[in-house]
């Protein structure tokens, strides 16, 4: 009789610490707060709360999460670089950015990687990049951006206050190059042969040839194909 309590309670605490752990092909059945979340404040709701928006998309869509089988109601918060999720039980968190999750691909077709990269100011960074494009080894990476701007009282009377405000603003994009490193894509001829040297007459003819723009996107891909190649 003990020896079958004791292995109904075991079977009862398993279910209760992760009942979303399955021995299939995924990890976990749906997003579980117990290991996936943490406390969410909306900043939609704030009653001081800015022009504009921290999400590209304010509505929660479904979206397929790397390890968990089911499909979960999510949304990107742009600004703060966090997913959100809708738990089974309709309380909304923000998922925590461990490697369980690392992939998020949104019903917009967007693939999310959860990733270690240099950022624009030389910092490493651990947040979410869109694979935008991959040939071989190297992958394009786009990071959406959203701008915040403090409120602005007015210095006189001739003067209105500007309220804080949500911007977007430019993408900005990242290489992942052959060693694995993640960096920012070149934006010039200049930063091309920075990155890759010993190709100085390769990239020069290279660029000749197709004259590429660094800001367009089908000529980012080019460049991919190109060094893909080297």
């Amino acid at each position: 009789m003990k020896n079958y309590l004791f292995a109904l309670l075991s079977l009862f605490a398993a279910g209760i610490s992760f009942s979303q752990v399955r021995t299939g092909t995924f990890k976990y059945e749906v997003m579980d707060p117990s290991v996936a979340g943490k406390i969410f404040h909306n900043p939609l709701n704030a009653p001081d709360k800015p022009k504009g928006s921290p999400y590209f998309n304010n509505t929660f869509m479904s979206a397929k999460v790397e390890n968990v089988a089911g499909k979960t109601m999510m949304r990107y918060n742009v600004y703060n670089d966090e997913f959100e999720f809708i738990t089974p039980k309709n309380d909304t968190l923000v998922l925590d950015k461990i490697a369980d999750f690392g992939n998020i691909t949104t019903t917009m077709g967007k693939n999310y990687n959860l990733v270690t990269y240099t950022n624009t100011k030389g910092k490493l960074t651990n947040g979410y990049l869109i694979n935008f494009y991959q040939k071989g080894d190297l992958i394009l990476y786009k990071k959406e951006n959203v701008t915040f701007y403090e409120a602005r009282p007015a210095k006189t009377s001739l003067e209105a206050s500007l309220p804080a405000k949500f911007v977007k603003a430019d993408d900005t994009f990242y290489l992942k190059t052959k060693e694995n490193s993640i960096v920012e894509f070149p934006d010039s001829k200049k930063q091309l042969i920075k990155l890759y040297p010993a190709k100085k007459a390769e990239i020069e003819a290279f660029l000749k040839e197709n004259k590429i723009s660094f800001t367009e996107d089908s000529d980012r891909i080019k460049v991919v194909d190109f060094l893909a190649a080297l």
